[in-house]
């Protein structure tokens, strides 16, 4: 490790953990004397450390610079040479890592502090403080699960043993310590995912690929997998980008998604590479599912109007369109569903209406009355006391605004979905907008698509027994018994492949 020479061209880079892989593989448990070795570098011309403790710190994941310091403070205190040092730590570890381990098999149920208590009473000489002790937990956790994973992707051939082992191992780590129970609560989830098709036909090139691509969409949190895996969010998403392929097809989805034929539109503006791109999204504006998502270039009526030929090509004319007051959004649904019942959200509604208020209404006192009037229209009271409110906000505005609220207002007593926002869709945005934020090497559109089914697969397996039918008879149920039946996940294998086994096309 003397011998080895870093070339740094920048002080402030961040230095990532995994670039010391190849010259440090016990990385993990020689971190301390990395951090000191790298720590010592200095610039030859103005004899300074090249990398600064914050760097460090950013650099290995730790929440605080004082932590590098109370490793270099440790080094220095100890007064041995490097290599000396070296030795005693890996010894220390080799010493203390099965005793932690052993500790944590013996009380699987403990917490993390009970643990450390417990640990200091069997074993006082070590004088391990908790911090260490946690680090210690958190190697072990890692290693345990992914050495696991490991031996049962070696010894089980097929899809099925595999998940079966999965699903033993999982059991056997739920613990009360986070981050095993975050995983073995999303495992229905990822039982639901690997044993599909696509899993097959991949499976024996990108095992641990497709076990992080299937728990990263399941929402574990993306520390979780670096600590499991070793890989960061631009692993994950070229991961992602090769198990889910090219496109996501829709046909086959719109066969297998039950939806109540209220829809919801929207966009949400995404940036790539600098130059700004519009995903359009269809949602059921009852149960919130996301129906199709595309990625257009620019917003206008052109792209409206694609997108809605699209959707009316795979799900037939809705019965109720329900979206902002976007005039191109307008325009190109007066030429895809000219007879289509159309409503605005009541939100952008009360909103518009606020603002004509404002602008007609000078006095405060008739401002404040004109306001709550505006709100008892839009709220679920009965039709009569909504009429009486209209009239009385007609009488007390004069001339000015009665042309407005009889041509934009009163359409609302006749309408049995008052209720219904447009907040589905406007949700499913905040979805997208997470789902983009902080990724700035999205190469192409066509790697942005990826990351919008790899979206619609988290919703799908999350909710999808909500959401799934596989017949006619099934797409007539009402909302309340589609939410209580538990429908048969394998129905999502229509969605991920051609190849349906036997049992399943018998099923359906």
């Amino acid at each position: 490790m003397a011998q080895l020479e870093v070339e740094i061209q920048d002080k402030t880079m961040m230095i990532r953990s995994q670039a010391f892989c190849c010259a440090f593989p016990d990385v993990g448990k020689n971190k301390k004397a990395v951090l000191i070795f790298l720590r010592a570098l200095r610039s030859p011309e103005t004899g300074k450390p090249l990398l600064t403790y914050q760097c460090l710190a950013d650099g290995f994941g730790y929440a605080a610079r004082q932590n590098v310091e109370n490793f270099v403070a440790e080094f220095h205190g100890s007064g041995d040479e490097f290599e000396q040092f070296l030795s005693r730590v890996n010894t220390k570890h080799e010493r203390l890592f099965p005793l932690v381990e052993a500790q944590i098999l013996s009380a699987p149920f403990l917490s993390l502090h009970q643990q450390y208590l417990a640990f200091c009473e069997e074993h006082p000489a070590e004088k391990l403080s908790e911090t260490s002790f946690r680090g210690y937990v958190r190697d072990i956790d890692g290693g345990m699960i992914l050495k696991r994973v490991h031996q049962g992707l070696s010894k089980n051939e097929s899809t099925r043993d595999v998940t079966h082992y999965l699903q033993e191992l999982l059991e056997l780590d739920k613990v009360s310590r986070v981050k095993k129970k975050e995983i073995s609560e999303v495992f229905p989830e990822v039982e639901v995912s690997v044993s599909r098709p696509v899993a097959r036909a991949t499976w024996s090139r990108i095992e641990q690929k497709l076990l992080v691509v299937v728990l990263y969409v399941c929402n574990v949190p993306q520390e979780l997998l670096s600590l499991l895996f070793g890989v960061g969010k631009t692993s994950i998403h070229h991961w992602i980008y090769e198990v889910c392929g090219d496109e996501l097809d829709w046909q086959i989805l719109a066969e297998i998604v039950w939806w109540s034929g209220k829809v919801s539109f929207d966009e949400k503006w995404v940036k790539l590479k600098g130059q700004w791109y519009f995903v359009l999204c269809a949602v059921d504006a009852v149960s919130g599912f996301p129906l199709l998502l595309d990625l257009y270039p620019t917003l206008d009526t052109v792209s409206w109007t694609l997108f809605f030929k699209r959707f009316k090509a795979l799900y037939g004319v809705p019965k109720l369109l329900q979206c902002d007051g976007a005039q191109t959004l307008a325009a190109a649904r007066a030429v895809v569903f000219p007879g289509v019942r159309y409503q605005l959200c009541k939100f952008h509604k009360l909103k518009n209406l606020m603002k004509h208020l404002r602008h007609h209404l000078g006095d405060p006192k008739r401002l404040k009355r004109g306001v709550r009037l505006a709100k008892h229209i839009f709220s679920n009271s009965s039709v009569s006391s909504r009429k009486y409110a209209a009239k009385t906000l007609q009488a007390l505005t004069g001339q000015e605004i009665s042309s407005y609220i009889e041509g934009h207002i009163l359409d609302l007593w006749r309408n049995l979905t008052l209720s219904l926002t447009n907040n589905a869709a406007e949700r499913f945005n905040r979805k997208i907008k997470k789902c983009f934020s902080g990724r700035y090497g999205i190469p192409s559109p066509k790697s942005a698509k990826v990351l919008l089914r790899g979206l619609w697969l988290k919703e799908l397996l999350l909710n999808g027994h909500n959401h799934l039918a596989a017949t006619s008879e099934l797409r007539s149920l009402d909302v309340s018994r589609m939410c209580q039946e538990s429908l048969d996940p394998s129905k999502i294998l229509h969605f991920f492949h051609d190849d349906v086994p036997s049992h399943v096309e018998k099923a359906a």
